[in-house]
């Protein structure tokens, strides 16, 4: 397995990762019974765990682009030292931006966001060079 494909991998792993973390904080604030239930009403739920669904709203926003990005250099032939590195790079500073987002860390949580878009652009900038 090649390394971008690694780490597409990888993404879609930290993106179901994302999942359970919101849905621990809906269970944790609405109990077994409302999990187990139709969840027809929202319990209240804490700021984390509101941020936990916005990163991952944000991972499934982001994802889509890193994937056809790995596909397409693949498919293409066009791997290399920048597609290896960007593509770890996107895993990292994803997963990152994610703790960040959760933890509340606005700034950071920007700056991790656009490096991690860069890095992407950067997969896909093999495709033209």
């Amino acid at each position: 397995m090649t390394t971008e494909l690694a780490c597409l991998v990888l993404s879609a792993l930290w993106g179901f990762v994302l999942v359970q973390i919101e849905a621990l904080g809906k269970i944790h604030a609405g109990g077994l019974a409302w999990a187990t239930g139709n969840r027809d009403a929202q319990p209240a739920l804490p700021a984390w765990t509101q941020r936990a669904g916005r990163a991952l709203a944000n991972h499934k926003e982001n994802f889509p682009l890193f994937a056809t990005a790995i596909v397409a250099v693949l498919l293409a032939g066009k791997t290399d030292t920048v597609t290896k590195d960007a593509a770890i790079a996107f895993v990292v500073l994803r997963a990152l931006h994610g703790l960040t987002y959760i933890a509340g860390i606005q700034r950071l949580r920007t700056l991790l966001w656009t490096a991690s878009l860069v890095a992407a652009l950067a997969i896909m900038s093999q495709l033209v060079f």
